[in-house]
């Protein structure tokens, strides 16, 4: 195997949360009574934290940040995530790489109970060494944080890391932090935003990931 350890991005590379992202970010844009929400502006932060999204959606500030935060989770963790499913392919092919003794790891911006809520129900939280969500790091993506934990973290060799995310800022955070990386297309960037960022491989569905492993 050419890879030893997988980092993987969770929201539009593992799951399909685009629609569960945005329809909540528009519960919490009710709340404060804020009109004209910009969807497209929505869709193109989605995979940053949240703190950002709030900022630069909704020009909240720090105080109403801390209060859209806690809205936002509530909502999120007791309503919307139970219409959460896996893309085609993920379960299989991931079960497959930890029967190979693949290490699969998740760094995501998501808050963490989201992350292990949605695996557990998946019966997929088990194969992961490591779970990190936006609690895990002080610097948030595109900073390599996240990755540099997990690799300090297992002591993993570069070398041996693939980072697999559907946006550019996936990809930043993984040449940040001095690994190989993989976009994939059926997310929420396409294959023309990727490619500007040169990662080593582009995907068009999360099986072929087994090409680059073998």
């Amino acid at each position: 195997m050419k890879y030893k350890t997988l980092i993987l991005d969770f929201d539009g590379t593992l799951a399909d949360t685009k629609e569960s992202i945005i329809q909540t970010m528009k519960f919490v844009a009710h709340s404060f009574n804020l009109q004209n929400v910009d969807e497209n502006l929505i869709e193109s932060l989605i995979g940053l934290p949240l703190k950002t999204t709030f900022e630069k959606a909704f020009l909240l500030d720090e105080k109403l940040i801390e209060e859209a935060t806690l809205i936002y989770r509530e909502h999120y963790n007791e309503i919307v995530i139970d219409t959460i499913s896996l893309f085609d392919g993920v379960k299989e092919t991931l079960l497959d790489f930890h029967s190979k003794g693949i290490n699969l790891t998740v760094a995501s911006s998501k808050g963490k109970a989201a992350l292990i809520k949605i695996l557990k129900k998946q019966n997929i939280y088990d194969i992961f060494s490591f779970v990190g969500g936006e609690e895990d790091a002080k610097n948030k993506k595109p900073s390599p944080d996240i990755v540099n934990l997990i690799i300090d973290k297992y002591n993993y060799q570069l070398n041996e890391c693939l980072v697999v995310g559907d946006t550019i800022f996936d990809i930043e955070m993984g040449k940040r932090a001095y690994v190989d990386t993989c976009g994939v297309t059926y997310g929420n960037n396409t294959r023309e935003k990727l490619e500007k960022q040169k990662p080593n491989y582009i995907i068009d569905n999360f099986r072929s990931l087994t090409e680059i492993l073998n």
